[in-house]
Formats: structure tokens, sequence, C-alpha cells
């Protein structure tokens, strides 16, 4: 699957806490299939979908994305969260997927309730990815 960020590049399957998500080594970001974002969070599908539909329990502002979904090709819709100023999620509106830039993973999951620690996956170094950092739970 490639990068909604960089087509080019072909995104690394990775697993954080048994959750296989997909991770672009040149821009850091990662891609979450529909439902993913909801178990890294351990919390119901249906109330991350609704934190991230309905804006409940924060406000959003919803905008079109330039970036399109890796899965369906569909635009991706970006949420913003006033309370996070430097959170932006791209959601696909087909797939339920999201695309979280780098530094964004922990981020979401303080918003969906978890509090988070470091969820990010590995950067490349020296063209190799590094090994994931357990989480001991997110802050």
């Amino acid at each position: 699957m490639r990068s909604p960020i960089y087509p080019e590049v072909e995104m690394v399957g990775v697993m954080i806490e048994g959750v296989h998500i997909d991770h672009c080594p040149r821009s850091g970001g990662h891609w979450l299939d529909g439902g993913e974002l909801a178990l890294l969070a351990k919390r119901p599908a249906e109330e991350v979908d609704a934190i991230l539909r309905a804006g409940t329990p924060v406000e959003r502002l919803i905008h079109e994305s330039s970036r399109l979904c890796p899965r369906d090709h569909t635009p991706l819709q970006q949420i913003e969260f006033p309370n996070y100023a430097h959170l932006k999620i791209d959601r696909c509106p087909m797939c339920s997927g999201v695309w979280l830039d780098a530094g964004e993973l922990s981020q979401a999951l303080t918003l969906l309730g978890r509090p988070a620690d470091s969820t990010e996956a590995p950067t490349p170094t020296g063209g190799v990815l590094r090994l994931i950092q357990r989480l001991l739970g997110l802050s």
C-alpha cells in the first residue's frame, strides 16, 4: 500500500500492541484501517467513530484534504480538534481508515481518552527501521 503523503513510497507494516498498522518510512506517518485506532485506544469502535464523526466530546472542524485514501483512493477529510491544536486527523469517509502524520498517534490516543507515551512507529535509521518501543501506557 502506498503512502498518502508520498504516493511513490510503499508503506511498511508494523505491529503496535498486537495491532498491524502501516507506516510511511519517509514521512513517519501511519495509516490505520477502520477499527485499528479503536483497538489501540482500547475503546469500542462505535465510540471512536462517534468522536471522529460528531466531535463528541470535543468540537471539530472538517476540511477536505488533498490526500487520498491508500485503500480506495477517496479524498480524505481532515478533522481538526480545537483543544488539540497540533492534531489533524485525515479520515476516509468510505472505509473509516485514518491517516496520522508523524507524532499524531499519541495525540489521537490522548484525545480518545487513553493517556499516551510513545506509540509512534519506528523511524528509519541507516535504512533499517528501529524496533517499536514497548508501550508502558500512554501519558
